[in-house]
């Protein structure tokens, strides 16, 4: 339960960063600009885009996680249905074509 809340969590930062990306990055500075000027805007762009990497690669690990542990409960689930069938079919047979059961009359 944990790590579908934790991906649903990344997934929802992701897109809430690449919405607000204007607020949080804010304008490019002028051409003009004093150098300090644009180095403040490339380590704000520089935390922004390594912030949005880190949620995407969160989000994209827990899919996986989740997709894994999906694919396994399902193999083990088709793996109990396969038994129960074969399990069924050896009965039917011993039963016989009348339903009663040959090995034990």
């Amino acid at each position: 339960m944990w790590l579908k809340l934790f991906t649903a969590l990344m997934l929802l930062v992701t897109v809430m960063l690449l919405v607000e990306r204007p607020v949080l990055v804010g304008p490019l500075p002028p051409r003009g600009a004093k150098r300090l000027e644009r180095l403040a805007y490339s380590e704000e762009a520089l935390a922004y885009t390594g912030s949005l990497i880190v949620s995407i690669t969160a989000a994209g690990i827990g899919s996986i996680v989740l997709v894994r542990r999906a694919n396994a409960e399902y193999r083990r689930l088709s793996m109990e249905n396969l038994e129960a069938l074969i399990e069924g079919a050896i009965d039917d047979h011993k039963k016989g074509p009348d339903g009663i059961d040959e090995h034990t009359s």
